[in-house]
């Protein structure tokens, strides 16, 4: 029997599209999951996320410029101090506080040599780039034309946006300076001065903002005893302002200082009434901070946790009011049971 070999070569040829057909249809079947994944995914997650960051980051910077100035904003911004978490701008604000220490001209010089651009146009690199990923999901994917880019883009981990510096930040910068001119042997002349142009390095953070040292002036427990009283003071006034109800007079303590004062224990509770705990709260959480100070050991010494904290602003509380008031010695026996220690010495209590 003569065997068919065109035959044969149709039905395999037959079979062999048909997987074609079959694989085809499988891997349409998967891109257009990818697809509708990459889409969700932009749409809920990533684009989202985005303009959140950038309201921050927006935010932030207005404060910052409002507070500090446009150049001290700038740098924060291009530096990235300025990640678009909410808690950036209270954190520089802890890091620089009153900014007495500053040198406008180093600074300057720094944002001149690095040409890092502005925040404007920062923030255009990065509205650009997230509207390239958008093109992306809603072009390309679309017409199915999915490719390496895919992995990178849309089935691993977002990367954050970073901003994109419109030049590559420079290790030195250069500075003129005049050298004097010297007097020519045997002769009344002065040569001429002349100008040079050499490389510097550039300014660190501690040239433009100081090294640190300066910052013990803007810590309350470095003030003197007047100054820390008058801080007290408007405090305290300011809390009045806050939490007065106008039509009866009376002072209506946040709800979150009452709960909190309801679970000390009963020897912190004792010590003070619940007035002088949303008063102390509220100085050192909320006036101090937004004044630029910081609340804390002058000194260098072990990590201070809120009960150290709590406990000196309450012994300095009573004994300004009574050096020899017994209640000092209960708070520091509790605060020793707290340590595990019998020296508060390095907590200068």
């Amino acid at each position: 029997m003569a065997i068919d070999f065109g035959r044969m070569a149709r039905g395999i040829a037959t079979g062999y599209i048909g997987q074609k057909l079959a694989n085809t249809a499988a891997n349409d079947e998967l891109k257009a999951g990818i697809i509708e994944r990459a889409g969700i995914n932009f749409y809920e997650n990533t684009l989202p996320e985005f303009q959140k960051k950038e309201k921050s980051r927006e935010e932030t910077y207005k404060k910052l410029s409002a507070r500090y100035g446009s150049n001290v904003a700038e740098y924060m911004d291009q530096e990235g101090f300025i990640t678009g978490n909410p808690n950036d701008y209270a954190n520089i604000v802890k890091e620089l506080g009153a900014n007495d220490n500053l040198n406008e001209t180093k600074l300057k010089a720094y944002l001149e040599a690095t040409n890092a651009g502005s925040y404007e146009s920062r923030k255009k690199g990065r509205v650009s780039a997230i509207q390239d990923r958008e093109k992306f999901v809603t072009g390309n994917l679309s017409k199915n034309q999915i490719g390496d880019m895919t992995a990178k883009l849309f089935l691993s981990t977002d990367q954050t946006m970073t901003d994109a510096s419109e030049a590559t930040a420079p290790k030195t910068m250069t500075e003129q300076v005049t050298v004097p001119g010297e007097m020519v042997p045997g002769t009344p002349i002065k040569t001429m001065d002349t100008v040079e142009t050499k490389e510097v390095p550039l300014p660190t953070y501690e040239d433009i903002f100081g090294d640190g040292l300066e910052k013990q002036e803007t810590n309350f427990f470095a003030l003197s005893l007047a100054d820390r009283e008058k801080l007290q003071g408007q405090s305290d006034q300011q809390y009045k302002t806050i939490f007065t109800n106008k039509l009866t007079g009376d002072v209506e303590h946040p709800r979150v200082y009452e709960e909190a004062y309801r679970d000390l224990p009963d020897n912190e509770k004792n010590a003070q009434t619940l007035s002088q705990y949303s008063y102390n709260r509220y100085f050192r959480e909320r006036y101090l901070p937004e004044s630029g100070f910081t609340y804390g050991a002058v000194s260098e010494g072990p990590k201070e946790n809120s009960f150290v904290t709590a406990a000196r602003f309450t012994i300095n509380i009573l004994k300004a009011n009574d050096p020899n008031d017994p209640s000092i010695d209960e708070i520091k026996a509790d605060l020793k049971e707290r340590l595990g220690t019998n020296d508060l010495s390095p907590y200068g209590l």
